[in-house]
């Protein structure tokens, strides 16, 4: 196996680096480990290994982590592990069993990485895995940087992956020749994962066919559209600052007219990348329905995950991560100011008539007089409503809410005021007829709302 000429003319490995090992028993990540041992001497690397155990295969996985040990005690390399627990996370995240299970390795590889202050960590993907990888983004529709595949180095976590020169067949062959004992993934058998389905029932069939050699076929296109994906990763990180703004929740806006302007390719390439940047598991399927959104009526929308929902919102496309959060219900008192999570309120003693009303965006002034002694500030309920200021008649709350387009979430965080159990203001929107300032008011009470504002 050339892997000294491949980690040295990729630049992943010099003479003198401290790596940390990924180990994790398999036939790929224990020949990573001779390969590397058999270098250490004559490159003085330091060398350290660290091992992950997720807890999904009982006595198999602990097995997996003893044999580790053993393995880095037999060559005299330094050994870490950790042990995860990865269904509670996958439970409490709202994410695939697969995906919590990579998030975790990956932390758990980067802690190990600082406390040894290794310059890198090496991962022992393959070529017949980069293959598997870009066969499955490809059904899956991620795009031009799905197609390339994985990388030889990623930069977040500092890691390497020095055997992707390498077939499968020809780590096998090097396993043999050396003698090299490993370990057995039971779960790499089971076809109820989409890559394992790949590997055992897809790949090779084509190459049964005799006409085409799928590994190769597939590295070389990960490696033109890895090239590609570094041009429009460019592109994108140039336009998108001008397309993708937050609003006072932190909820991420898309604007669709620049969105649309742009070709086909590139809106994609934006959609994608506001996904990734919300850490969304990405397919083909998700990026075309927030695409189709923005054609459609403003409150229209797509639930991407759990944790993700996507509004049109007129001309923006917004981005939110709903919380669960308790109905909001708290007393107030005149002259006093409240901060709540996402807001403040404040509500002032009587003061005399102002000179202008209405002026100030947030801002709104009631007829001292029409309060009574029970005010509350209060999330929306289903059946509330009130007397918009201009009308006599009585309006439903979720009605205005349809009629301003305001969507189901926004609803959910906007607090109603209410006096005595009469509502006085749709803080920030809309003043009930009832407490308007007249030609017969004395005094008034200034009542604000907007963002929280933190002191430093």
């Amino acid at each position: 196996m050339q892997f000294g000429r491949f980690i040295e003319s990729t630049g992943l490995v010099r003479p003198g680096d401290s790596i940390m090992l990924a180990v994790s028993g398999g036939i790929d990540s224990t020949v990573m480990t001779y390969l590397f041992a058999d270098l250490l001497p004559r490159w003085n690397l330091k060398l350290a290994v660290a091992h992950v155990n997720h807890q999904l295969r009982g006595e198999e996985s602990d097995g997996d982590e003893t044999f580790v040990r053993e393995l880095s005690v037999a060559l005299k390399i330094p050994f870490l592990s950790e042990r995860v627990n990865v269904l509670d996370f996958a439970h409490s995240a709202h994410i695939s069993k697969q995906e919590a299970a990579r998030q975790m390795r990956y932390e758990c590889l980067e802690r190990a990485r600082q406390k040894v202050g290794a310059q890198c960590v090496a991962t022992a993907h393959q070529a017949d895995d980069n293959a598997e990888t870009v066969l499955l983004n490809a059904l899956r529709g991620t795009g031009i940087r799905g197609l390339a595949g994985i990388p030889v180095r990623r930069e977040a976590g500092n890691i390497i992956r020095p055997l992707l020169f390498a077939r499968r067949s020809e780590i096998e062959q090097y396993a043999r020749e050396h003698h090299i004992r490993y370990r057995t993934d039971s779960s790499n058998e089971s076809i109820e994962y989409r890559r394992n389905y790949v590997r055992h029932n897809v790949i090779p069939v084509i190459q049964a066919s005799g006409e085409f050699d799928v590994v190769p076929s597939l590295n070389r296109m990960s490696r033109l559209m890895r090239q590609l994906d570094d041009l429009l990763t460019a592109e994108v990180r140039l336009v998108l600052p001008g397309l993708l703004t937050q609003d006072s929740h932190g909820s991420s806006l898309l604007d669709i007219a620049k969105l649309r302007s742009r070709p086909d390719y590139l809106q994609e390439a934006i959609v994608l990348e506001v996904l990734r940047r919300l850490t969304v598991e990405i397919d083909a399927d998700k990026v075309l329905r927030v695409l189709e959104l923005c054609d459609l009526t403003t409150g229209s929308q797509v639930q991407l995950s759990k944790s993700l929902h996507v509004y049109r919102d007129r001309d923006h496309l917004s981005f939110i991560q709903p919380r669960e959060e308790s109905p909001l219900h708290e007393s107030v008192t005149l002259g006093h100011t409240y901060a709540f999570h996402d807001f403040r309120f404040s509500l002032s003693l009587p003061i005399p008539v102002p000179a202008k009303l209405g002026a100030t965006p947030g801002v709104e002034f009631v007829d001292a007089g029409t309060l009574g002694d029970r005010l509350l500030v209060r999330s929306w309920e289903e059946g509330d409503w009130f007397m918009p200021l201009g009308l006599k008649a009585r309006k439903k709350i979720s009605d205005y809410f349809v009629d301003e387009k305001i969507s189901l979430l926004q609803k959910k965080r906007i607090p109603i005021f209410e006096s005595n159990g009469n509502i006085v203001w749709i803080c920030g929107k809309r003043l009930d007829d009832r407490f308007k300032v007249t030609d017969r008011t004395h005094s008034v009470i200034r009542l604000e709302f907007g963002p929280t504002i933190f002191s430093h």
